[in-house]
């Protein structure tokens, strides 16, 4: 097939097509010690839950209405991809996306509770730490959904990791607890790839900014959740 011809199907395909489709990544080892105190109490997620879950029981959600976000921090263990590929991953790019993170997290929880900028009555705090981060390779991306062939390595690189070729992936941790007492109210750790479905957008981030609207979707859904609230949006609906 011409290249050209090509990229210009590939162009059309992702301009009409939705957002891009992304999946949990099961059975990795994916702590990376930024909530090393909190490692205890997790337990494997449920179904539509994250890989490791801690829900206080006690805690009194509907009292809360008011969130406070630190700073997206990027913690990057000795096996993360992003250190391992230092040259491939610029620095600036992995700063960009924790505040692109935090930005999506501020407009999901905005709808439902008052951002603070600092601890009081009724006020969460909610911690995140990106602890991996590996971009696809948009061209061949594109390409493996077209070309049989390539279509054909994808599934199978899909079966022997867990993961597709040519996608982005990202992990995360997370804990909200109270701001006045630090009592923990939640904590969980979490990791999705690009699921190969054309949407809008591209570069080398696609995936992994697909991946931050779930996430900051998914936890407006699970605190909606926790307060009996109504009209609850499940991502995964």
């Amino acid at each position: 097939m011409n290249w050209k011809l090509l990229a210009g199907v590939v162009g059309i395909v992702m301009w009409v097509g939705g957002c891009a489709d992304t999946y949990q990544v099961k059975d990795q080892d994916i702590k990376r010690g930024f909530l090393v105190n909190v490692y205890p109490l997790l337990q494997p997620g449920k179904e539509g839950e994250a890989n490791l879950v801690y829900m206080n029981p006690k805690a009194k959600w509907r009292k809360y209405d008011k969130i406070m976000l630190d700073a997206v921090t990027v913690w990057l263990g000795k096996d993360s991809v992003a250190t391992a590929e230092a040259d491939v991953i610029p620095q600036d790019d992995v700063r960009a996306l924790a505040n692109s993170f935090h930005q999506k997290l501020s407009e999901q929880l905005s709808k439902d509770y008052t951002i603070v900028q600092s601890s009081g009555p009724d006020v969460m705090r909610l911690s995140v730490a990106l602890t991996d981060v590996e971009h696809g390779m948009p061209f061949l991306d594109t390409v493996s959904t077209i070309v049989p062939q390539a279509h054909l390595l994808s599934a199978g690189k899909k079966l022997a990791s867990g993961t597709h070729s040519f996608v982005g992936q990202a992990s995360v941790e997370a804990r909200l607890v109270d701001s006045l007492s630090g009592k923990l109210l939640a904590a969980g750790i979490d990791r999705r790839a690009g699921g190969k479905k054309l949407g809008k957008g591209g570069g080398f981030w696609r995936d992994v900014e697909n991946i931050f609207d779930y996430w900051a979707a998914k936890i407006r859904w699970r605190l909606c959740n926790q307060r009996k609230g109504k009209d609850c949006q499940n991502p995964d609906a």
